[in-house]
């Protein structure tokens, strides 16, 4: 009976010692897995119109707006962004017509050598005959859909107005990944924080030095809070922020806490810094005005369970999630690589036991093994001793 119970617990130590033994490759930092977890859901957006001036023979291309970044925040395709960044998207057939005149005016005179005046009188008396104007809204997810835009709510430019630089623009979509908005009043100076979104010199396709794939890829900005009580000309709360490698392009791009929670949209900065932030104590403003609130999709919470297996080793059971992650949201920017690497380290028996799945079959040996020793009790309390006599 000893020897057998000696055996059993022998398996047991062994299939536990087996299912710790094995371990991830590389250990993931805090702040790697916050990047990890929140990339999927940081966006660029694009907003800008425009066309073709011909002058005789001479074709030329005039452009308005420009590009930036974003959050989603809700799984219905809400994203969360600055006024400015969408400024051409609220312009009225008027102001894009005078918007591509000025831009005409400013190219001849760089690349003709015109006066202002030669060139606005081109425009005055015909001579320049602008084509049709062509309208680029659209927002670029982390997977590479180009998802049509349209604006929800949208605040003023800095320094205009209220100066409340925030916008809520919506693309068709459901399960989207999202970002959690968090309590800026909540903020203390020489919080670490991390800006993420899409500058634009960090972009190797415009240079000629990165592939198409290279354009989809965000950047990552560590830093501090160096201010957490600035406030705008126009009253409008500010977040003061220092991150290397903030750039044009960063705008409208989340400020996240240690928690991976937003607690700002990037805004305006100085070159090298420093840099602001709207708070989302006004960001929250115009989410209500857009008669929506901040939510986490299933793309979300299967997601960070696979993370969550994943970091710890057990492949098999990230799989699974990371399929599940792939169904609610195919296009989704990080499933695809790893579940390979995944797949990749079940097949060289990297892949941990999970503890919990066999809980239930050693509850049931458990109860065999009492069952067994209940009975072998109550047979040795019936047998006779050795000493005994028959009467």
């Amino acid at each position: 009976m000893h020897r057998w119970f000696i055996s059993m617990l022998v398996l047991v130590c062994i299939f536990v010692w087996q299912a710790g033994c094995f371990a991830a490759g590389k250990e993931w930092s805090s702040e790697e897995k916050l990047s990890k977890l929140t990339k999927p859901a940081v966006v660029r957006v694009v907003a800008f119109y425009w066309g073709t001036w011909t002058i005789g023979n001479v074709r030329i291309n005039a452009f308005h707006g420009g590009q930036g970044s974003g959050a989603i925040i809700h799984p219905d395709g809400y994203i969360v962004t600055n006024a400015h960044v969408v400024e051409a998207y609220t312009n009225n057939d008027k102001q894009r017509f005078q918007n591509l005149a000025i831009a005409l005016i400013n190219y001849l005179v760089q690349n003709y050598h015109l006066t202002q005046q030669q060139a606005i009188s081109l425009i005055t008396s015909g001579a320049a005959k602008l084509d049709k104007i062509n309208n680029v809204f659209v927002v670029i997810t982390p997977g590479g859909e180009q998802l049509p835009f349209y604006l929800k709510e949208v605040g003023s430019v800095t320094g205009d107005k209220d100066g409340k630089d925030v916008a809520v623009i919506k693309v068709e979509g459901r399960n989207l990944p999202t970002l959690t908005l968090g309590d800026s009043d909540k903020i203390r100076t020489g919080e670490r924080i991390f800006v993420a979104g899409y500058p634009g010199d960090a972009d190797l396709t415009k240079w000629g030095l990165g592939n198409q794939q290279s354009a989809l890829e965000w950047s990552w900005a560590p830093g501090t809070i160096s201010s957490d009580r600035k406030v705008s000309a126009q009253g409008a709360p500010l977040i003061q922020v220092n991150a290397e490698g903030v750039k044009p392009g960063n705008s409208g791009g989340p400020v996240l806490n240690a928690e991976g929670q937003v607690i700002g949209l990037l805004t305006f900065g100085t070159p090298g810094g420093p840099h602001w932030a709207m708070a989302t104590k006004t960001v929250q403003e115009f989410v209500r005005k857009a008669g929506i609130g901040n939510e986490a999709s299933l793309t979300d919470k299967a997601y960070r369970e696979g993370l969550n297996y994943y970091w710890q080793g057990y492949y098999s059971k990230a799989i699974a999630k990371f399929e599940e992650v792939r169904r609610l949201y195919p296009k989704h920017s990080e499933v695809d690589g790893l579940l390979a690497d995944c797949q990749n380290n079940v097949a060289q028996g990297n892949d941990k036991y999970y503890l919990p799945d066999y809980y239930p079959y050693f509850a049931a040996a458990t109860l065999v093994l009492v069952a067994a020793a209940v009975l072998l009790i109550r047979r040795r309390k019936k047998l006779p001793g050795k000493n005994s006599q028959p009467q």
